[in-house]
């Protein structure tokens, strides 16, 4: 058998380690445009105001240690005071918002959704890029954009974006956890539910013991991007997270990519990777070409196998295998 093994973590070590960027400088740049973000929405005492306990979320690839490009971009949970407010799901009554203002002008009707049944996330998304817009404006930065549920701001001088999503704070009526609302980015302008630091601790607690199982999320995001499909970060991120959970992991990197991604095609098949944390959001319910996703890993996970069974291959021809198939760089199936 040739050694898929060393190959694969020489694809590792070689073609998605992290660059040598400097990272402490894009987190100083992120933590001063972070400061200039929470002056700004203070100052504006007639709008929404940021939760006091905690301002911001830190969360996202990086922070979970599955990113697979250089460090230039940061993802933040902007969480607004929801003192006053309750989110309600299918008719039931799921938190109460936390905070302390009063009057919160978050409630505000002018952030309402046009029927009046609660407030708009697009409305939501728009009032932070105006304040983002002012904050960049002032040192002559580029102008922020929304991208799907998020605001983008840019800071040119690091290459850095920045990620900033909107997020109302809510405590669970059934047993007192935490959550946060965050829009879901689409069309009928809806919010979905999310717990970025439980998030973070099933990770850990999923890939504790587990040798390169964070590695394993990163090679599958990296095919992702390579072969250039559409399919969410997050939604590659739970299925892994869930087939590590149930499966008993070997210490061989090879055979545990062949059995991720095999899940992970079953899962895009089946139609639904549901969201942990809000059962009803499909996260890849706007996936276009599910069929095509499911296929594209299947048949990555079948060719990996076929490198495992090959004999007296020589090692420099097993690690260009791997890296011409996660790259996208194989002149046939």
């Amino acid at each position: 058998m040739a050694d898929v093994d060393a190959a694969i973590h020489k694809y590792i070590e070689t073609d998605i380690a992290l660059g040598a960027k400097d990272i402490s400088a894009c987190a100083a740049s992120r933590e001063w445009f972070l400061t200039r973000l929470e002056n700004e929405i203070v100052s504006t005492s007639a709008g929404p105001q940021l939760y006091p306990t905690e301002r911001f979320i830190r969360f996202g690839s990086y922070f979970k240690g599955t990113k697979v490009r250089d460090v230039d971009e940061f993802d933040i949970l902007v969480v607004i005071d929801s003192n006053t407010g309750y989110f309600h799901s299918g008719g039931r009554t799921l938190g109460s918002g936390q905070g302390s203002e009063f009057p919160n002008h978050k409630y505000d009707e002018r952030f309402f959704k046009p029927d009046g049944s609660g407030v708009s996330p697009a409305k939501m998304l728009e009032w932070l890029r105006l304040v983002v817009a002012r904050i960049v404006d002032s040192f002559g930065g580029e102008a922020p954009i929304r991208d799907g549920q998020a605001i983008t701001a840019r800071i040119a001088s690091r290459d850095l974006a920045i990620d900033l999503v909107p997020a109302g704070v809510f405590e669970h009526a059934n047993n007192g956890t935490v959550f946060y609302n965050i829009p879901k980015g689409n069309a009928a302008d809806g919010w979905t539910l999310t717990s970025p630091r439980g998030d973070i601790e099933i990770l850990n607690r999923v890939a504790d013991g587990k040798a390169d199982f964070r590695n394993v999320i990163r090679i599958a995001k990296r095919v992702r991007d390579t072969y250039g499909i559409k399919l969410p970060s997050f939604a590659i991120e739970t299925a892994i997270v869930d087939y590590g959970r149930a499966t008993s992991w070997t210490k061989s990197v090879s055979l545990e990519v062949v059995y991720a991604f095999r899940h992970l095609a079953r899962a895009i098949q089946s139609g639904v990777i549901a969201d942990p944390y809000d059962s009803s959001s499909n996260l890849i319910g706007d996936v276009a070409d599910r069929a095509g996703c499911a296929k594209l890993f299947s048949l990555m996970a079948d060719y990996v196998e076929s490198l495992r069974n090959a004999k007296d291959q020589p090692a420099s021809n097993t690690y260009a295998a791997v890296r011409d198939a996660f790259e996208a760089k194989r002149s046939s199936d």
